[in-house]
């Protein structure tokens, strides 16, 4: 009777232990299911953020290639109109130019009240006021300054106006004479030298005399009076400009040149 119960113990103490060999082996046996499911889940976002991804870089190269197509059809289109321009493109017609005729009176050529004037010796363009009521013409001249020059009085002398202060222009002419000025503010008398000078206006080119003065002060830095124009122009003073400014490079006919040239 002993023997029977200490076999039946020692065999509820084998059963017992094996129970609990069993339940350990099962939890590790979860836990590494419980492992490799985390890492499968783990593995999968990684794959759908990849794949995410790449579907959003093959959205934007699908929209870089929808707009180069289009950037293509209007190329296309450009081309295709610029070589219609050219097949269907017209020989080109050579306009004639228009001749301006100088205004003449009587075979004198009008001058309006105000003028260009071309010098030949500094070859530069001066506007003029034309006055009826001077005899003589007069030039604008500053820093005068007197010397000899092969036996001959010269001056040198700058053409500035208030115009255009900034840009200078010299001149150095031959002194032809000397003339006495009295100023009408006072009784005392300016001695002034008398030169002689090319000049283009419109179509009149001649050689005529300028007393030099100081004309800062005046509107115009020349002033054309009767000597110059007598025999050659009509004034019209309400007029301004009738002629263009001479251009040297432009050829003119030779009714221009020989017309009234001394």
């Amino acid at each position: 009777m002993l023997f029977r119960c200490s076999l039946i113990s020692a065999l509820l103490l084998t059963v017992s232990g094996c129970t609990l060999t069993s339940q350990h082996q099962h939890q590790e046996t979860l836990n590494k299911m419980d492992t490799v499911a985390a890492q499968s889940q783990q593995q999968q976002q990684r794959l759908t953020n990849t794949f995410t991804q790449h579907d959003a870089a093959l959205t934007q190269l699908s929209q870089q290639v929808t707009a180069m197509e289009s950037q293509l059809t209007v190329v296309q289109r450009i081309q295709a109109k610029l070589y219609a321009n050219l097949a269907n493109k017209k020989p080109d017609v050579k306009v004639k130019e228009k001749v301006v005729r100088v205004p003449v009176n009587n075979d004198k050529v009008v001058l309006g009240g105000r003028e260009w004037v071309w010098f030949d010796a500094v070859e530069n363009t001066f506007q003029s006021r034309v006055d009826t009521g001077a005899e003589t013409s007069s030039l604008n001249a500053v820093d005068i300054q007197e010397f000899e020059r092969d036996g001959d009085t010269w001056v040198k002398f700058n053409v500035n106006h208030s115009e255009n202060s900034d840009q200078p222009v010299f001149m150095e002419m031959p002194v032809k004479r000397w003339v006495r000025i009295r100023q009408s503010s006072s009784d005392t008398t300016d001695r002034r030298p008398v030169v002689e000078a090319w000049i283009r206006v419109g179509n009149i080119h001649e050689k005529t005399e300028f007393t030099l003065a100081d004309r800062t002060n005046m509107e115009y830095p020349v002033l054309l009076g009767r000597e110059f124009f007598k025999d050659l122009a009509v004034i019209d003073v309400s007029k301004e400009h009738i002629h263009p400014q001479y251009q040297p490079d432009t050829p003119s006919t030779p009714s221009d040149d020989d017309t009234h040239q001394k």
